[in-house]
């Protein structure tokens, strides 16, 4: 099971393993909270997401998951990735699952 996000043309997608990592800084949502959002309005909730990860990678690592589908650095990334694209397309709008 994966998350299947998409903005604009671009999709996205990363495993449901790690999201306790994300639900950890957006407890009722997790990466999901940017749904709905336009880029502009995302930008700053997947910032404060990838500092949440920096400050907190020592408790995050505990949530990687024992099969190894997903790992803190993937998730990281991920975001980043989706940080990225939001900059890029300002006035497109986050769509998922």
């Amino acid at each position: 099971m994966c998350y299947d996000m998409r903005l604009g043309k671009e999709d996205f997608g990363y495993t449901y393993n790690i999201s306790k990592m994300w639900y950890a800084c957006y407890p009722e949502n997790g990466i999901r909270e940017i749904y709905g959002m336009t880029g502009r309005q995302a930008a700053p909730v997947l910032f404060k997401l990838v500092e949440y990860m920096q400050d907190n990678k020592g408790k995050l690592l505990e949530f990687e998951p024992k099969n190894g589908w997903g790992s803190f650095d993937g998730a990281y990334e991920f975001v980043l990735k989706l940080l990225d694209s939001s900059l890029r397309q300002p006035d497109e709008i986050w769509e998922g699952d």
